[in-house]
């Protein structure tokens, strides 16, 4: 798939299974994420908008830089816990795949929990302090697209 634009991008398809080190499942051990970042609050961010996400497992080079629009496939992850926490509202272009709660964190307090080593409670208790924030910034989002402020990628099939 294409997207028309100033420099024309290759989507790369959806991959339909999790890589060895996701993000978004469960068998990823902690003490690689740790070797990330910390980064929970925005692989949650990341899913819950319009964010065209690629297999980090692919890198062509090395610095960590994977791009999905040099062809690169999205994140089998992603698409899972998307449907396990049922994103709506997504652009045709981000791949779809169907739920998976066994292999994918069923939910953001989950993934958060993994990802910080805290207990789901704790978990669940921070994210209910910040849900709004996130949901502030999706509806911005989704005003500044249907206001103009923002061009949808045109697809080219």
């Amino acid at each position: 798939m294409r997207v028309a634009g100033m420099n024309e991008m290759k989507i790369g398809e959806q991959k339909e299974k999790c890589c060895s080190q996701c993000p978004y499942a469960r068998g990823t051990p902690k003490e690689y994420l740790d070797t990330r970042g910390d980064n929970g609050e925005a692989f949650i961010g990341q899913a819950v908008t319009a964010s065209l996400l690629p297999c980090h497992m692919v890198d062509p080079d090395g610095e960590g830089n994977a791009q999905v629009t040099t062809g690169q496939h999205q994140c089998a992850g992603a698409a899972k816990f998307r449907a396990n926490i049922e994103v709506e509202k997504l652009p045709e272009i981000l791949g779809r795949l169907p739920a998976d709660a066994i292999n994918v964190f069923s939910d953001a307090a989950e993934l958060l929990a993994h990802h910080k080593g805290w207990s789901l409670d704790s978990a669940t208790i921070y994210l209910r302090e910040f849900k709004n924030q996130w949901r502030m910034g999706y509806e911005q989002q989704m005003i500044a697209l249907n206001n103009g402020r923002v061009q949808p990628l045109q697809i080219i099939i």
